[in-house]
């Protein structure tokens, strides 16, 4: 019979339980091609057998919720809720919860945290990669919210380590359209063009 393997970030782990489908994500997370491994992750998990094979889909399930994340969307709630999966996914709620904040401080916390459940999981080194997303999350929350800000209260309000580094990522987040701003580097701040109806956007 031939054996399938959980994907898993850096190495094929040994087999789970053999005439599981194959899963083998992992590869197009190395290539970033996110969309590519979520589709395949969510056949491997339509394929498995519905009365067996529970850590199979709990690792699917937690691979799932991390290369959403990196995709720049938010797993499903109902994910988290079910029975059977909702002890074991308890720190990967803890982490959408974080990256939905836009917090790096708290995403820092619950990285650390949960350090040892990612690592037995071997999905630590994604994990890290999501912090880029906190961040563009924390920007675009800054850049509906002010019409300017300086970039030494970017940097403050995204736990950054410096006003260059703040400079640096909005840069960054302007040229990728994650944000719809320009910045003065003469004065130190960052200028959203974005416009909320009804809301007074607030200048620092």
């Amino acid at each position: 019979a031939c054996s399938h393997a959980v994907p898993r970030y850096g190495s094929v782990v040994p087999v789970l339980r053999k005439g599981v489908a194959d899963a083998r994500g992992e590869t197009r997370e190395l290539q970033l091609d996110y969309t590519d491994a979520y589709t395949k992750l969510m056949q491997s998990q339509r394929k498995a057998p519905a009365t067996t094979a529970s850590g199979f889909r709990i690792a699917i399930h937690k691979l799932m919720v991390i290369v959403q994340l990196l995709m720049g969307e938010v797993p499903d709630r109902s994910v988290f809720a079910q029975p059977e999966y909702s002890r074991a996914l308890r720190p990967y709620l803890a982490l959408t919860h974080a990256v939905r904040r836009g917090s790096l401080l708290d995403f820092n916390a619950q990285v650390a945290k949960h350090a040892g459940t990612f690592r037995a999981d071997t999905t630590y080194t994604l994990v890290v990669r999501l912090g880029h997303n906190v961040v563009k999350a924390g920007l675009r929350k800054l850049s509906l919210s002010y019409s300017r800000i300086s970039l030494v209260d970017v940097s403050a309000k995204l736990e950054l380590e410096s006003p260059a580094a703040a400079e640096f990522v909005c840069a960054k987040a302007i040229k990728d359209g994650v944000i719809d701003a320009r910045l003065d580097h003469a004065r130190g701040w960052m200028s959203s063009k974005e416009v909320l109806t009804g809301l007074c956007l607030r200048t620092v």
